[in-house]
């Protein structure tokens, strides 16, 4: 009994003390990966992404304390494939590229809830508004790769996107879905 008591023990200690293993930096495949938003405007569904951003990703699903993420995001980088919308998104009421260049979001914690699914809570820094920001995602790591696909939601009136030409959401949709899926390798 004292030798199973003295196991546990040292096993205790092994993962939580100074030998725990540390959360892994990961180096995301901007190839591979994608940053996208959608919404409707006057009923039609439109779809766009973020051709430029940068992520800073250190996380171990074993040790979520440790683990974080840091996104930012050239918003002068939108497109949709519309020439009209990718005209008007950088604008002062839409994106507002020329005052504010990124949008950044970093953690403030991961939480687990369910096998290979978490969430992130952090908060979202954009055209002067930083509010918090809930982002679910899926996680697969086979190796040293890694795959995510995640879910959130903004109010673009939180952001104050689209509030002088479109404040009661009669042409675009007020809640603007984001999809962001990542392949990422463990900095070695």
């Amino acid at each position: 009994m004292i030798a199973v008591l003295r196991a546990a023990v040292v096993g205790a200690l092994y993962l939580f003390g100074p030998h725990a293993p540390a959360a892994a930096e990961w180096i995301v495949d901007a190839g591979e990966s994608r940053i996208a938003f959608s919404g409707t405007h006057t009923g039609r569904t439109f779809a766009g992404s973020f051709r430029n951003w940068m992520a800073d990703i250190t996380f171990n699903p074993d040790d979520l304390v440790a683990s974080k993420a840091v996104v930012r995001i050239d918003l002068s980088s939108a497109t949709t494939g519309d020439a009209t919308y990718d005209k008007t998104l950088p604008t002062a009421d839409w994106l507002d590229t020329a005052r504010t260049a990124t949008a950044d979001f970093e953690t403030a914690s991961f939480r687990s809830i369910a096998p290979s699914r978490y969430e992130a809570n952090g908060t979202l820094e954009m055209r002067g508004a930083k509010l918090p920001v809930t982002m679910v995602f899926d996680l697969r790591i086979d190796g040293d790769t890694a795959w995510m696909s995640g879910r959130a939601s903004l109010k673009r009136l939180d952001f104050g996107i689209g509030k002088i030409s479109d404040a009661e959401g009669t042409w675009v949709s007020l809640d603007i879905p984001l999809e962001v899926t990542l392949v990422a390798r463990r900095k070695p």
